[in-house]
């Protein structure tokens, strides 16, 4: 395999994936940007509202949080492949062929990544299941009169809004997987 990424490709071709790159990397830290501060917030919010019903619960509810928590992290990080994606894509723009990435290292950083996004995709989805395992059981033991009683049995909004948060970092996850992956086949298709 030849260094260079344009090594078999015509400058069209590199001009294309360069794009690709760039596009990519804009709507990705843009898309994940935007979720990451509304999932942020809201999980921020909730952690820090002293009435939220979900932290009163089990040690599942706080499992939960700590990998909502956790996702967000790993969604913050991927933000600089993101924006990494976009200055490889200002490389390969250049007409000097040797100031083109290798690459072996595009395709490193693509799958790390892809990686980056699959591991902060899996700690968010145990999050969500162990917030909604947590309201689910709850939902199950609620009678009518219940707030009387004990009103941290009650699934209220924010609970909910917890539960969209993950939803949303899943999503944004799922778009940096979906795009490194992509891009690693764009390269594939134009240098084999």
């Amino acid at each position: 395999m030849l260094n260079k990424l344009d090594s078999h490709s015509s400058l069209p071709n590199i001009q294309e994936i360069a794009t690709n790159f760039r596009l990519i990397g804009w709507i990705n830290f843009g898309l994940q940007l935007s979720l990451l501060v509304v999932s942020g917030l809201i999980v921020l919010f909730a952690i820090a509202d002293p009435n939220f019903n979900l932290k009163a619960q089990d040690p599942m509810s706080w499992l939960g949080l700590f990998c909502a928590v956790g996702g967000l992290l790993i969604l913050g990080i991927s933000l600089y492949w993101d924006w990494r994606y976009t200055r490889i894509g200002k490389e390969l723009h250049s007409a000097n062929p040797a100031l083109h990435p290798k690459k072996a290292d595009v395709i490193r950083l693509l799958w790390q990544g892809l990686t980056l996004n699959g591991v902060g995709m899996i700690l968010t989805l145990f999050g969500v299941e162990a917030i909604i395992g947590t309201l689910v059981a709850r939902s199950l033991t609620q009678v009518e009169g219940l707030a009387i009683y004990n009103a941290s049995q009650l699934i209220e909004p924010l609970d909910m809004f917890v539960v969209q948060a993950n939803i949303n970092t899943i999503l944004a996850q799922f778009v940096g997987i979906i795009s490194s992956a992509w891009l690693i086949s764009r390269i594939s298709y134009h240098h084999h």
